[in-house]
């Protein structure tokens, strides 16, 4: 999920599979361009486009980057008398987000005279975004594969989808598809689909994320010898529908316009993911070993020569500053660098195996990157360590399915959902406090920390919360301290918790309201007859046996806290605690390790353990 505001108006962006966000990081960004990956091929959109209707949003997009043409500029000269010249053209689109493209392929070298018509032509006019079907022949070209014929496949690559409409005689391919190969000299394309239909006739194909066509124009550019060598500059921009040209500019005319930036500038290959935006501008992602880098703050532009190879593969990247984390299946690596171009000597392989096991489980910090390893939670940064070795050995690490996480880090805390033999948890590391593990009893499906306020959010049940966002109500959570080993073995025999026992005026008045508000909510649903708490309602599967559509009904009161005393593994003490008074803890016993475990809805500030209750004055 991701949060775009425009204007004091704010919607919520929702995706069911695991997508990366990254806003623009263009200076003056009002139209809220945000750019993502995971939902098919990598997409951009910006805050109307995105929100147009009724939702669920995003509701629009673009492709992310921009095709290039394929058609080779026919160039005549003719009608002038001056020197003699020779000259190739080139031309580029550029969408009305100023996003332009590798150029065409060049035109052969024309020679002609200066002051010339240089006629243009066969200049390709904007991508298709929809067109029509003519056939398509199931079992081909292998089995669970359907070829199909379309009337263009220019602006169509592998891994990008598609949807087919209207198709008759073989209804099964009336759908969205992602293509398997496209074939532009036959204007075949190939998808997964098995079925025993066969083709009637008929049919449409329309492209899921369209090319940004909207305005679309063309810039033109020829070749000038200079005297740093012969160079593409810009001669003129033209309608995208536009096919021709005719040009009569003259070399010192040229000489003043843009030389070609845009001759290595490709699109970001449709399986990329885990795009991210560097400090310094730069777009990075990754498919398979490879790391790949946009130009700088240009996040549509992708030249090969910027690409980095690892010698294993990744799963996840991250950012700390402008240093890149790359999380893999073995070691991880970091790369870091001021320009794309030289981002490979920044690459360096990290000595130690600490394999990623969950995507969704990594989160970046001021200080690193954090990530779950078989090991326990990794940071990497300017040094690097497994942060939980003093709280789990790698045994009871594995016991929290660390394949499961989904993460994300607010206040330097990272905050984490993980899912235990069907059950669904939460915890928080704080990574300021000596080894610290928080427990929630909560079933998180999805969480977002935004950059722009540090507001975490959670989604809960289909719905979307705040975390910590209303101060009259907490959630229930078990706090586990570290192993505290002494030599020699002792007999703590008193302990003494500071704590928030007493709620404050705020807080007593947003406890009464949310529990007036969930009380309300969820009688409207009972006089609607809205509970979906039937076996025959529309939301069957989704709850549990006797569950319902209805809001828990939070606390009026913040005073739970049970404080257990451990030793040697072993639960020696438990009391509900009432107040910030010392209390004793049994004695008969000795031992060289003790944890702490508190549960409950007060916030706590501190625990002392001594040996009396004198030590506790002491402490």
């Amino acid at each position: 999920m991701f949060r775009l505001e425009k204007d004091g108006n704010e919607k919520w962006l929702t995706w069911d599979v695991d997508v990366d966000v990254a806003q623009s990081p263009v200076a003056g960004n009002t139209l809220r361009r945000f750019y993502y990956t995971g939902d098919g091929e990598p997409r951009t959109s910006d805050f109307d486009l995105a929100t147009a209707g009724a939702g669920p949003y995003p509701s629009g997009c673009y492709v992310l980057g921009v095709t290039p043409p394929v058609a080779r500029p026919v160039v005549a000269s003719s009608g002038g008398t001056g020197p003699s010249a020779t000259r190739a053209y080139v031309y580029t689109f550029v969408t009305q987000w100023g996003e332009e493209s590798r150029p065409s392929p060049a035109s052969k070298v024309t020679t002609g005279k200066t002051d010339d018509t240089w006629a243009l032509s066969n200049l390709d006019t904007a991508p298709p975004n929809s067109g029509t079907v003519s056939g398509a022949v199931r079992e081909t070209p292998a089995s669970g594969q359907v070829e199909v014929t379309l009337d263009t496949v220019f602006g169509l690559r592998a891994l990008e989808k598609i949807t087919f409409a209207s198709i008759t005689g073989m209804d099964d391919l009336n759908g969205q598809f992602t293509l398997v190969n496209v074939d532009s000299a036959t204007k075949k394309v190939i998808v997964s689909l098995a079925t025993t239909q066969i083709y009637s006739g008929g049919g449409t194909w329309k492209r899921v994320a369209p090319h940004n066509t909207t305005g679309m124009t063309k810039r033109i550019y020829r070749t000038l010898t200079t005297p740093s060598g012969t160079e593409y500059r810009y001669v003129v921009t033209i309608p995208a529908v536009t096919s021709s040209y005719d040009d009569t500019a003259t070399d010192s005319a040229v000489a003043l316009g843009e030389v070609l930036p845009s001759a290595t500038w490709d699109m970001p290959p449709a399986d990329m993911k885990g795009i991210k935006i560097l400090a310094n501008g730069i777009a990075a992602g990754f498919i398979g070993n490879e790391v790949l880098f946009s130009e700088p703050f240009k996040p549509y532009a992708w030249p090969t020569s910027y690409r980095q190879t690892y010698d294993q593969e990744i799963v996840a990247i991250g950012l700390s500053g402008t240093t890149l984390v790359g999380m893999t299946k073995g070691n991880p690596f970091t790369i870091t660098g001021v320009e794309p171009v030289t981002m490979g000597g920044g690459m360096e392989k990290l000595g130690v195996a600490w394999p990623c096991m969950s995507k969704r489980g990594v989160a970046s910090f001021a200080f690193g990157v954090g990530y779950p390893a078989p090991q326990g939670m990794v940071i990497i940064g300017a040094s690097s360590d497994i942060v939980t070795k003093d709280l789990f050995t790698q045994k009871e690490w594995a016991e929290l399915n660390p394949a499961t996480f989904i993460a994300a880090s607010a206040d330097n805390r990272y905050y984490c959902g993980y899912t235990v033999e069907g059950s669904s948890l939460m915890f928080v590391i704080d990574k300021a406090e000596s080894a610290s593990f928080i427990k929630v009893n909560q079933n998180i499906t999805c969480m977002w920390a935004d950059p722009a306020t540090g507001k975490l959010y959670v989604a809960l049940e289909k719905k979307i919360y705040e975390w910590e966002g209303n101060a009259g109500t907490k959630l229930t959570y078990e706090w586990k301290s570290k192993k505290f080993v002494t030599a020699p073995p002792v007999n703590y025999g008193a302990a003494k918790i500071d704590a928030d026992f007493d709620m404050s005026e705020a807080e007593i008045a947003s406890a009464q309201a949310s529990h007036a508000a969930a009380l309300a909510a969820n009688q409207a649903l009972v006089d609607s007859g809205g509970m979906n708490d039937g076996l025959a309602d529309p939301v069957l599967g989704e709850y549990e046996i006797g569950g319902d559509d209805m809001r828990a009904i939070p606390p009026l009161a913040i005073d739970s806290l049970q404080f257990q005393l451990w030793a040697d593994g072993v639960l020696k003490f438990t009391k509900q605690v009432e107040n910030s008074r010392a209390f004793r803890l049994p004695g008969g016993y000795k031992s060289d390790n003790v944890e702490v475990v508190l549960s409950g809805n007060v916030k706590v500030t501190g625990v002392v353990l001594a040996e009396t209750m004198d030590g506790l004055k002491q402490a």
